[in-house]
């Protein structure tokens, strides 16, 4: 008999090794790009640019292990269940940059599964007009798959993979889903936003260790869950709330 929940653990673990395997030398780069913006005392961003793609800002906000400077850009049009009417709505994008005053040297993680959709790809426009730095986390199957014209697409037909020359795959397949099981005609169990947290993680985990590596510990946030953890989150409370718009 199948074990499809085996089956399910073994292709994420193979995406995850795979990306690993394959993009050190980007994950690298992209770390650095965050580092940088700590030790300067900057804020980073981050945009999940499309409904579930979306919870990568929640991912990496307010995160028990996570870094305290990180300001998450939520734009409700865009969120579940708004999906995909708002992802597809056009010129929103310069509203919601404006809306947490990201501009020149301001650094952006923009995180979205497909790529393709109008505000994805009007946010990167506007940041590449703004002078914003992007760190792109996406994937390249649906951009290449589907035709110009597809009607969810940016009216440029242009795809985030290829704007930004510091971008991370997540090696997410057309469909998304990555369990085959006889009976069901389409595809089971959803693989993105694994992939996408891997990443985004990931990022954070070597930019930790590269600011430790420039003599500079880390703004870490404390679970609020553990003894003490909510005390030790004083200081930076102190800090970055009159910085960030949801602390």
């Amino acid at each position: 008999m199948r074990d499809f929940l085996r089956e399910y653990l073994d292709e994420l673990k193979k995406r995850m090794e795979r990306i690993l395997n394959e993009q050190r030398d980007m994950l690298d780069k992209a770390a650095r790009m965050i580092a940088d913006q700590v030790k300067a005392d900057k804020l980073v961003y981050v945009f999940g640019s499309g409904g579930h793609s979306n919870m990568m800002g929640e991912e990496m906000f307010h995160r028990a292990g996570g870094l305290a400077c990180i300001s998450p850009v939520f734009a409700d049009a865009i969120r579940i269940p708004h999906i995909p009417f708002g992802e597809r709505c056009a010129g929103l994008a310069p509203y919601i940059l404006d809306a947490y005053n990201i501009g020149k040297d301001d650094l952006l993680i923009l995180v979205n599964g497909y790529g393709i959709n109008p505000v994805t790809i009007e946010t990167a426009l506007e940041c590449q007009k703004r002078g914003v730095k992007v760190i792109a986390v996406t994937s390249t199957d649906y951009a290449e798959k589907l035709p110009k014209d597809f009607h969810g697409r940016h009216p440029s037909g242009k795809n985030l993979h290829e704007m930004f020359p510091v971008t991370l795959l997540t090696y997410m397949e057309y469909g998304d889903a990555i369990v085959s099981m006889p009976g069901i005609g389409s595809k089971i169990g959803a693989y993105s936003t694994f992939g996408n947290a891997f990443i985004c993680n990931a990022m954070v985990i070597r930019a930790c260790e590269m600011l430790l590596e420039d003599g500079i510990e880390p703004p870490i946030i404390n679970s609020i869950n553990v003894e003490g953890g909510l005390e030790k989150n004083q200081a930076i409370y102190a800090k970055y709330r009159p910085r960030i718009k949801w602390l």
